[in-house]
């Protein structure tokens, strides 16, 4: 399952619109997200509850991060936020560490590079998500 994934400063007061003090959940808040893989769609939905939606197999999925999702019996904890990269890592019900995803956008924001670490196995894969129009993954 991938979901699914910045901060600089400035001291120049007159660059209002310097948007890289962001998070990435702030920065990608709303994003609808089409992947490669196996999730057919993804949205970070609400960057004050941080949650996000996913689209699994033609189902609905919304995970928060800290706490379990019962349907999968896994949940996600934020790791990093940065304006550049978000660092989730994947607990089960035992609170193990059983997994990590690396989401990294490109230098204009439209493709999002995701790197998952299945510590199960030990393998690794590398998904390629691309910015959507879209306002809701699930309609």
């Amino acid at each position: 399952t991938t979901i699914l994934i910045f901060a600089c400063s400035s001291d120049d007061s007159s660059d209002t619109n310097d948007s890289s003090n962001q998070t990435f959940l702030e920065r990608f808040d709303g994003v609808v997200w089409e992947p490669e893989g196996p999730v057919q769609a993804f949205q970070i939905i609400d960057n004050d509850n941080q949650s996000w939606k996913s689209v699994i197999n033609g189902n609905c999925i919304v995970f928060y991060f800290g706490v379990i999702n019962d349907n999968f019996e896994f949940g996600w904890d934020i790791i990093l936020n940065e304006y550049d990269k978000l660092i989730v890592e994947k607990f089960d019900e035992n609170d193990n560490i059983i997994g990590r995803n690396t989401l990294v956008p490109s230098e204009d924001g439209d493709v999002l590079t995701e790197t998952y670490e299945d510590y199960s196995d030990n393998s690794e894969y590398m998904n390629t998500s691309y910015r959507t129009t879209l306002t809701d993954p699930c309609e």
